[in-house]
């Protein structure tokens, strides 16, 4: 059994040490030590995460909240521990301080254990009904008693989802390698596929550990365990995009591209889960597509890739995203929000059928097969709007068409090209109008004057660059939103304070917006070497996470792109 202060020795040595390859033989060393059942709960908490991405749970502990449960704890003032945790920026370091001041001590204390936190972590969750915010809290109460200051620091982090070890997926996939592979090149491509087919690097590392490197290779998609998606890269126009995407216009693949939520629908059986591109389950939210999944699908068992699009009840129109969103959000009264945001599913590949992947299969295969075991539900489920092989004049004119009908614009894809998770590749790209808005990360925040005071309404933007794997920031705004959509944007913001700087908050770097801007500007300024010219906000992006964000490449030819408009 792995005590948690075991744990707790790696995760002060990554916090101490900055070097990627010294941080790579940290966690190589504590791979290396696991029993075959400690690596999904020690992988998930090196993460700071106990639930896999897809599971539909969450700890239901607030930043608030855990104050509660340290001053039940410690015996001392929730107002105290609230100025404390002000003044220090970090509920870590705040209740590693509380507890080392503790005037209220068990004394019979029990074993803090990996699996104890493991579990007793994971089971908030089930936790329901009258009572529930108390019963929650006196758990996190009782683990905190029981543990040091120091494992009290890291409990504290990860309750709230704040660990901040650095330890992202990258730095995790190349401890694999280097603990279990012997040919390195040959390993990581392996792990890597493996990871992309599965999302859960514990299960992958668990699967090198016990069956090796040729364990992962021999892994292949699971119903109800989402892929990561394919993405697409984007074209400069219509007749480039043709061009890099395929040897040859008979290859080429058009489809609208559709302003809604990147879904996998997992049907198998005749029971059916759907998938964000964040690997969420938004099962629950979308029930009239789970009934017309019913009469739709003819294969026994399938996951489809698709997108998921608001519609106007009255009009037929696709909706604003923004819109679409309050039904991700929503977990009660279901009835009444699909009533007011009816949806569509349009299904454009799939993935696996009646239990055979399909992904080493060219698209044009894919699609037949879809077509073979879908039969369309005018209104609930269709197949999205495609031409295959057209020329650069047919393309342009589908292009418009679609922009037209409401639709953001085009996907170009090659009709001979297999699915590649995980990937943002050359074989499928997206075209939509020039100087369209931007999906940035929100870097830093700060503090609003006047009216606006108690907001943080002042926020830094950044681009992604994944040569360095570095989020670059490229300007600021401070305009676009309503008063309800700044409180909304606050609150999740505050739920990523790192720290206090003056009147600027330090932010986990995870929490997308989409920017509209006039023009993009050369700047010394910010660190990408650009700045966007009255940037406004437009909307969140719940369904993005920071490797999803537009890349540095992707702003500079933006900028790039002005100059030959």
């Amino acid at each position: 059994m792995m005590r948690y202060a075991e744990l707790v020795d790696t995760y002060t040595s990554l916090e101490s040490t900055s070097g990627t390859l010294e941080q790579t033989e940290l966690l190589v060393e504590l791979l290396l030590e696991l029993e075959p059942d400690q690596f999904e709960p020690v992988v998930r908490l090196l993460r700071g995460r106990v639930f896999a991405p897809w599971e539909d749970a969450d700890i239901g502990v607030s930043s608030r909240g855990l104050t509660t449960a340290l001053a039940q704890a410690s015996g001392g003032s929730a107002a105290q521990i609230e100025a404390l945790w002000r003044d220090t920026g970090d509920l870590g370091l705040t209740a590693e301080a509380v507890m080392a001041d503790a005037t209220q001590r068990t004394l019979m204390s029990r074993p803090v254990t990996v699996g104890r936190v493991y579990d007793g972590l994971r089971d908030l969750a089930t936790i329901d009904g009258a009572g529930s915010r108390r019963r929650r809290l006196q758990t996190v109460a009782g683990l905190l008693s029981d543990a040091t200051p120091l494992e009290a620091r890291y409990l504290a982090r990860t309750v709230v989802g704040h660990l901040r070890l650095g330890v992202g997926d990258g730095l995790l996939r190349d401890a694999i390698v280097a603990a279990f592979g012997a040919d390195a090149p040959a390993a990581a491509a392996h792990v890597e596929r493996a990871f992309h087919l599965t999302s859960d690097l514990a299960h992958v590392a668990s699967v090198a550990a016990t069956e090796g490197i040729a364990g992962c290779a021999a892994i292949e998609l699971e119903p109800f365990r989402p892929v990561r998606a394919m993405l697409a890269t984007k074209a400069a126009g219509i007749s480039d995009g043709m061009t890099a995407v395929a040897p040859s216009y008979d290859a080429v693949r058009l489809e609208r591209k559709y302003d809604g939520i990147r879904i996998q629908l997992h049907h198998v059986d005749g029971e059916s889960r759907l998938f964000t591109r964040r690997l969420a389950e938004i099962t629950r939210q979308f029930p009239e597509v789970l009934a017309a999944a019913q009469g739709a699908l003819s294969a026994e068992g399938a996951i489809v890739d698709g997108e998921l699009v608001g519609v106007d009840p009255a009009s037929g129109r696709p909706v604003p995203f923004q819109q679409l969103s309050r039904r991700i959000k929503r977990k009660h009264d279901i009835r009444a929000i699909a009533a007011e945001v009816p949806v569509r599913l349009f299904l454009f590949d799939l993935l696996w059928c009646d239990g055979v992947s399909l992904l080493d299969r060219p698209l044009a295969s894919r699609i037949a097969r879809l077509e073979a075991v879908c039969t369309p539900t005018p209104g609930a489920i269709e197949l999205a709007t495609a031409i295959d092989g057209p020329s650069p004049e047919a393309a342009q004119a589908f292009y418009d068409a679609a922009v037209a009908a409401g639709h953001e614009g085009v996907m170009l894809k090659n009709r001979e090209a297999s699915y590649q998770p995980g990937t943002r590749v050359g074989v499928m790209m997206k075209h939509k109008p020039l100087m369209e808005p931007l999906d940035l990360i929100i870097t830093r925040a700060q503090w609003s004057e006047g009216r606006r005071s108690a907001y943080l309404g002042r926020l830094f933007l950044g681009c992604y660059d994944p040569d360095r794997d570095a989020v670059c920031e490229v300007g600021r705004l401070s305009t676009g939103y309503t008063d309800a959509e700044l409180e909304t944007l606050t609150d999740r913001l505050l739920e990523r304070k790192q720290a206090v700087e003056g009147r600027q908050v330090r932010l986990d770097q995870d929490l997308l917006i989409e920017v509209g801007f006039e023009e993009i500007q050369r700047s010394d300024t910010y660190g990408s070497g650009y700045a966007l010219r009255f940037p406004r906000y437009r909307r969140m992006r719940p369904d993005l996470g920071p490797s999803d964000a537009a890349t540095l490449a992707e702003v500079a030819a933006a900028y790039d792109a002005q100059g030959a408009s």
